[in-house]
């Protein structure tokens, strides 16, 4: 769990781990690749084949996000209105805004093979399905920086907009102990050592 008093704690502030934190990331992706072999290969599609449409309105996940987050009045291609055409939403990772639906991702805070190599890899495809579809683990972001992303952690990429770093930290953290995933211990004093330098 990542709760912060079951964390290995750590003085650390950005000027002192420069080259520590280099070597510590170097020792997390070597340990996490030595999970993900151990939990077999990822495939995406057990975990997210499609989005969903759970009450069947005929709005699924990707939409219902676009309505709920939109800063706007949406408008939809059609009288049914199911899908999102255009409204106002702020990428969190860039401060960006943007009118198009079609310029946004659905991201997972939380990568889904980041999960699947920290402890999901043998979960249920019902268990995967949930995580995929969780709104806490999701968010509205420019298609292109999360295609930068990929599946990477917060030891190997960050946002690069200053003022929700600390936020994506503490959400990618919240979600890792909402599911039971297991940082590796390098991994924890990483993240703890990080939400220190962000934190005011």
């Amino acid at each position: 769990m990542l709760q912060r008093n079951k964390f290995i704690q750590s003085d650390w502030s950005f000027s002192r781990f420069g080259s520590a934190m280099v070597l510590l990331a170097a020792l997390a992706g070597i340990a996490v690749a030595e999970a993900s072999a151990q939990g077999g290969g990822y495939k995406r599609a057990e975990w997210l084949p499609r989005w969903s449409d759970r009450d069947s309105d005929c709005q699924d996940t990707r939409h219902e996000l676009l309505i709920r987050f939109s800063l706007a009045p949406v408008t939809f291609s059609d009288g049914r209105e199911c899908k999102v055409v255009s409204g106002l939403w702020m990428d969190p990772y860039t401060g960006s805004f943007f009118e198009l639906a079609s310029d946004l991702d659905v991201e997972h805070i939380v990568p889904l093979k980041w999960a699947h190599d920290h402890g999901g890899a043998n979960w249920s495809r019902e268990l995967k399905r949930q995580f995929a579809e969780d709104p806490d683990n999701l968010w509205l972001v420019d298609d292109g920086r999360n295609q930068s992303k990929g599946h990477l952690g917060p030891n190997e990429w960050m946002p690069p907009y200053g003022p929700v770093k600390k936020f994506y930290l503490q959400r990618f953290m919240a979600v890792v102990e909402k599911y039971g995933l297991q940082a590796t211990e390098v991994e924890q004093r990483l993240f703890l050592a990080m939400l220190d330098a962000h934190q005011g």
